[in-house]
Formats: structure tokens, C-alpha cells, sequence
């Protein structure tokens, strides 16, 4: 299936050309909106998925969540095959070893390839992430922030939630938690272990008050999102002087641009 192909049976995902490699310090996302016509066309498309990902797909109960991970699973593998010059089915996708306990359940990676990804979801939207090295992405519904969530971070976070003024805590809460979460991604541990509340990253650079350091190593920095979301990128950087990331957004609801049109900007890091 050649990549033309691939562009028309799901044109919302702009796809890049064979043999495409992100630069250093590059992030390149994708934003999707799981509507109805681009989930109808995705479910059509299942068969592109493996047995794994079918069979995650069918354990949803509510049809809306299931749309959007079929949507999620099958525009990565449009894209990583895009990139790779190969068919959708024959992306090899498996996990590497855990940094916190070395068990086969860490980052999702592409073996006997330079390519990094990740991919978050929720509700009807899905964001996408490829980069040169590791690198995690995180989208949060803005109405999930809560004292509940607000517990499962480190003390210092919370406090600094708490001394803003009422009205900037749920944004503030929530774009703390996808950064921390971007990076769990990145680096691999997932949001087990009590990484969460041990681990302060510290509010975004919006924010007045409690600012901690970038994981060492690592650019974190917040992304555009639609009306009522919240994202961030983590990527692993190679070049101790860089504070910026460069982003550029692809079949994104938000800028409206065509496949590879888009402007690439840098983003504010923590």
C-alpha cells in the first residue's frame, strides 16, 4: 500500500515521506479528532492492526473510547510505515525493558530502528508524537483535574497548586501533570512505582511560584492543544545546549495545514 493510498483512506493523518527522520531536538505531532466520519473510515481500516491491538480495541464497552484507539493505534502505524517504506501490518512495534524494575513493559520502541514515538489519548482526541530519540507525549481533558489527581503528585507541586490563586489551579494542576506524565513516558516507567509522587518536575513555566529542573538530560515542554485539553512533549536530548525544542504540528485540528506545511516553533521548556 503505497503511502498516497494510505493518505486517502485516512486523510486526516498527514502522513510524512518514505524515509523521513526527524532532526535532533525535533519533535514532530500530530493532533487527530476521533469524528464520526474519521472513526467510521479507522474502524474500516482495523485489519491494519495487530492481533494485540484488535484485541485491545474490542475489550472497550463505550464505542467512543474504542473509536479513538483504533484511530490512536492506526494513524501510528500509517505514520511509522510511512517513514519506514513499509506496509501498516508489517510495523514491528515491542516494548523495551522497564528502567525502574528491567521487565518487557517499558516505552513501546520500533527494534532495528532510529525512530521514537508515543502516543496519548482520551476521549475524542489523539495526539502523536516521532522523534530521534525518546520522547513521550501526554493530552488531558482540562475538567479531569481534581483533589484526587492533585494528591498523586509530589508535595512540593501541590503546595505551589495550592498557593495560586483558585481560579488558575485546575490549569495549573493539570499541565504539571502532562508534563510529569510526558516524561514517564519518555523515559519509560509508566506511571507505576509511585513515580507520580516522588518526582517533582514542577509547574509550568506560566506559572509563578515552585519551578524545578528538567529530568537531566531532557527537554520538557507544554504543546498547543484543542479548546479544553492540555499536552506535553518529553524528549531525550543530545545537545546540552539546547533549551527549546523544535515542534512542528501535522494534520493538526488547531492549525488547519496541510501535510508538512506547518510551521515548525520553538516551545517554551521547563
Amino acid at each position: 500500500m503505497t503511502a498516497w493510498t494510505q493518505h486517502h483512506l485516512l486523510p486526516q493523518v498527514a502522513l510524512p515521506p518514505t524515509g523521513y527522520r526527524p532532526a535532533a531536538d525535533h519533535i514532530d505531532v500530530w493532533t487527530l479528532h476521533a469524528d464520526p466520519d474519521t472513526a467510521g473510515r479507522a474502524q474500516r481500516l482495523g485489519n491494519l492492526l495487530d492481533a494485540t491491538e484488535r484485541r485491545r480495541a474490542n475489550s472497550f464497552l463505550s464505542t467512543d473510547r474504542r473509536d479513538t484507539y483504533v484511530l490512536a493505534h492506526l494513524a501510528l502505524r500509517l505514520i511509522l510505515a510511512s517513514c519506514l517504506g513499509t506496509a501498516p501490518r508489517a510495523v514491528t512495534i515491542s516494548r523495551a525493558p522497564c528502567p525502574s524494575c528491567h521487565k518487557p513493559h517499558g516505552r513501546p520502541t520500533l527494534p532495528q530502528s532510529n525512530l521514537h514515538f508515543s502516543l496519548s489519548h482520551t476521549r475524542t482526541t489523539v495526539m502523536l508524537a516521532l522523534a530521534r530519540t525518546s520522547v513521550g507525549i501526554d493530552v488531558e481533558a482540562v475538567d479531569r483535574a481534581d483533589a484526587a489527581l492533585l494528591r498523586r503528585l509530589h508535595p512540593n507541586e501541590q503546595e505551589a497548586i495550592h498557593r495560586l490563586p483558585s481560579a488558575h489551579r485546575p490549569r495549573a494542576l493539570l499541565d504539571c501533570w502532562v508534563r510529569k506524565e510526558a516524561y514517564l513516558k519518555g523515559y519509560g516507567a509508566g506511571l507505576g512505582a509511585g513515580h507520580l509522587r516522588t518526582m517533582d518536575i514542577g509547574l509550568g513555566p506560566e506559572f509563578a511560584g515552585h519551578r524545578a529542573d528538567a529530568p537531566a538530560g531532557w527537554l520538557v515542554t507544554p504543546l498547543a492543544a484543542p479548546p479544553g485539553y492540555a499536552a506535553a512533549a518529553a524528549l531525550r536530548s543530545r545537545t546540552a545546549a539546547c533549551r527549546h525544542p523544535a515542534i512542528a504540528h501535522h494534520g493538526c485540528d488547531l492549525c488547519g495545514q496541510p501535510a508538512y506545511a506547518a510551521d515548525a516553533g520553538a516551545a517554551l521548556s521547563a
